[in-house]
């Protein structure tokens, strides 16, 4: 998937404010249809400004060791539209030769972000879907086992990689056992030789959990107590009950693809 692929999903996911993405597209039409050549090369150097620093695979693998990439698109898509939607904006109002047409085209701006933000439509006039979340059932009935079993307000729960991405949304409160960045970097069933001593803890959590792989128990013992992880999600046709037990970890409750293992012992 490449990044507008990636960016398109992300706002038909999630259904993020798009007011924004709307007035970009409008002050490009206006700019265009209305604007000089000096206005029409401001725009050109925007919008190539944020392919060259924002929108495109290079950044997002260099800023994304920098920060999460999930956050990456959350403030920094601003940077080449903002300062469009403001000049374009000022512009409308400047052309306007008497105060009171300045005035009228202020009031106008203003009640379009106004409306944009804060919109008539609420949870009375709108048909909310019945999963809120756009996640998969059986990773919220997974979070929901954990919820009702945890001892503390924050457990730390090691996640298959398809179960961590959207369990986090659904339940902040979970803490990831495994880190992005491990995911990311090791995800394969393969041993430790080009693997650095300091992911070594989290590669053998990766191999059991993400891949089923029952060969390394006494890494994957240590890994656990070092990580102090008190849930275990892993996918039912792995069948991990009778190696986890031996490290302390018995079966909670289990889903239609998953079962859910609890630290049993201190």
């Amino acid at each position: 998937m490449n990044v507008v692929e990636n960016v398109a999903q992300v706002f038909q996911t999630y259904m993020g404010t798009t007011m924004f993405l709307s007035i970009f597209w409008v002050c490009i039409i206006y700019v265009f249809c209305h604007g000089n050549g000096n206005g029409r090369k401001r725009l050109l150097f925007l919008l190539m400004l944020g392919i060259l620093f924002l929108f495109n695979d290079l950044s997002l693998r260099v800023m994304g060791k920098l920060t999460d990439i999930s956050t990456y698109y959350r403030f920094l898509w601003a940077i080449p539209i903002l300062p469009l939607i403001a000049w374009a904006g000022t512009k409308t109002v400047m052309e306007r030769r008497k105060f009171w047409e300045r005035a009228v085209v202020v009031v106008l701006l203003l009640a379009l972000f106004r409306g944009g933000m804060s919109s008539f439509l609420t949870k009375d006039s709108l048909r909310m879907p019945a999963n809120l979340y756009n996640l998969s059932e059986d990773v919220m009935r997974v979070c929901d086992i954990i919820e009702q079993d945890k001892q503390k307000e924050q457990p730390v729960v090691a996640f298959d990689l398809e179960c961590q991405m959207m369990a986090r949304l659904y339940n902040p409160s979970l803490v990831w056992g495994i880190s992005r960045r491990a995911y990311q970097e090791h995800d394969n069933a393969e041993g430790y030789e080009d693997v650095k001593k300091s992911w070594r803890a989290q590669k053998s959590m990766i191999r059991a959990v993400n891949h089923g792989m029952k060969d390394d128990a006494e890494r994957l013992s240590r890994a656990l107590e070092r990580k102090q992880v008190d849930y275990i999600v892993t996918l039912n046709v792995y069948e991990m009950g009778d190696y986890l037990a031996g490290m302390g970890y018995g079966l909670v409750d289990s889903t239609g693809n998953r079962s859910i293992y609890a630290r049993t012992e201190e």
